[in-house]
């Protein structure tokens, strides 16, 4: 069985009513201190100021004139009746103010002074021999607590004050205290309202923090406090978000860098399979002619045409070297462990050893070539491999010449490179064409070509031997030919 969920309190409600609590326990507990023990508390505030009182009297001089004004002083201070017995008990001091509470004689020189005639309700001796007792007076209700003590050896200090009016007192003052109290709770929810806001209100921002952190959103980050502990989780809520932030960034590069590579990966392996497939095709046409010619001679036919025979499978395998050749190459400078060889060279002395070692098939090709190039040009690259470049490109044109078979080499200066171009008269290529010639294995005319021995790499093996110098490559239909055009890097000499 699925125990319940416990109700989740907010912090602040929490904070409210712990704080409540404790304030309502301290007002009971205050409440039945003030209602069961105020009036003691008050009565032995009241005997402890008696005891003071009647201390401050006995070191006094009763027959000084300025006495009468100390006791008159301390009776109005504190509320208190004083009356003081000769060492002959008569009584030579009472409250003047109450002096018709007593029975008195005067003639013209003298007032006799009468105790109070009052019952005695509870007495009490102390160990100093003072006494505390409560009386009563006859005909009437009033109480008073009374404190007695004996000075001067025999003199006597009895000092009243009324049980009435310590207890109103005490009323009066849980009275006051109870209004004070609700006060004070009134005054210490709201101060605990205002500080558990203050102590809230970061925790809810550093929240809205931590949720925009979980759902991957580090745009925003966590302020300053003041409170020190706040502060510093603050500060490593911070830190921990801009290291997950760094981590998610490098860990999406490093995504899109996978991806790129199998993108890559599934391309190159897709020019395998086709360029599997290129090289199966055209070996399996001379291998099917070799085989059948020489079938032909095992068995006799055409006897006559022996020494035709045997040239054909000559023919055709020079026809498979070179393609093996080739594809040697193509697979050599593809691979990406060969090293380009770079240096500084002349143009113009570069081509027109390219065009010096072509002469023969130049002379065959019954071609015109028209050479324009600066002598001053310096290029820097890999010789080997530009010559391999340019050398494509010419037999290319030589095998495309028509109309007037003009070939014309020529080289423009284009900011940080130098441009090649090898010019042709004759038939454009077409436009469906165009974009695939640099793709190995691809002939647009596959039957002039094989005639010539051409397989469709030589375009290819261009376009890598570019890639390897990181420079471009192109071609372009002109009004009477074609233009096939490459770029050498500038000298920094």
């Amino acid at each position: 069985m699925k125990r319940p969920d416990k109700k989740i309190h907010t912090l602040k409600r929490r904070y409210s009513l712990i704080s409540i609590a404790c304030i309502c326990v301290c007002l009971a507990v205050f409440s039945v201190i003030q209602y069961f023990y105020m009036d003691d508390i008050f009565l032995i505030t009241k005997m402890n100021n008696m005891q003071d009182v009647a201390d401050k009297i006995s070191t006094l001089d009763i027959s000084e004139k300025n006495t009468l004004a100390t006791l008159a002083d301390l009776e109005s201070d504190h509320n208190l009746y004083i009356e003081i017995y000769s060492p002959k008990d008569t009584l030579i001091y009472t409250t003047r103010s109450n002096e018709t509470a007593y029975d008195k004689t005067e003639d013209e020189n003298t007032i006799e002074l009468k105790p109070r005639i009052m019952r005695i309700l509870s007495h009490r001796e102390l160990e100093d021999g003072s006494y505390f007792e409560t009386r009563q007076e006859y005909f009437a209700t009033a109480e008073y607590l009374v404190y007695g003590m004996v000075y001067n050896t025999d003199s006597v200090i009895e000092i009243y004050s009324s049980r009435d009016v310590i207890r109103e007192n005490a009323i009066t003052a849980s009275h006051a205290l109870l209004v004070m109290s609700m006060f004070i709770l009134v005054a210490i929810l709201m101060v605990t309202a205002y500080y558990s806001t203050l102590f809230t209100n970061p925790i809810r921002q550093i929240t809205k923090t931590t949720k925009k952190i979980a759902a991957l959103d580090f745009t925003e980050s966590c302020p300053r406090f003041r409170i020190k502990e706040l502060n510093e989780l603050s500060e490593n809520i911070n830190l921990l978000s801009s290291k997950l932030n760094n981590a998610l960034d490098t860990l999406k590069s490093e995504n899109r860098q996978l991806e790129s590579d199998i993108q890559f990966e599934r391309k190159l392996e897709k020019k395998r399979r086709s360029f599997i497939a290129n090289v199966s095709h055209e070996l399996k046409t001379p291998i099917s002619i070799i085989q059948g010619y020489a079938e032909g001679l095992k068995y006799g036919i055409g006897c006559e045409n022996k020494a035709e025979y045997c040239d054909i499978i000559i023919e055709e395998s020079q026809k498979m070297n070179n393609l093996v050749v080739r594809i040697m190459e193509y697979m050599q400078y593809g691979s990406g462990i060969y090293e380009a060889k770079m240096s500084d060279f002349n143009i113009a002395e570069f081509l027109e050893e390219c065009l010096v070692s072509n002469e023969l098939l130049i002379s065959k090709a019954k071609a015109t070539i028209a050479f324009d190039v600066d002598c001053n040009l310096i290029g820097h690259g890999d010789r080997g491999l530009l010559r391999h470049v340019f050398i494509n490109y010419l037999t290319n044109a030589l095998s495309h010449l028509d109309f007037e078979r003009k070939i014309i080499v020529s080289v423009c200066e284009k900011d940080d490179i130098y441009r090649v171009t090898v010019f042709n008269t004759g038939k454009p290529i077409p436009g469906s064409d165009i974009n695939n010639i640099w793709q190995s294995f691809y002939r647009a005319d596959k039957a002039h070509s094989r005639n010539e021995g051409r397989f469709g790499l030589g375009l290819s093996i261009v376009a890598t031997l570019q890639d390897l110098h990181g420079r471009k490559y192109g071609v372009q239909n002109k009004e009477n030919g074609v233009e096939f055009w490459f770029d050498i890097t500038k000298s920094k000499q």
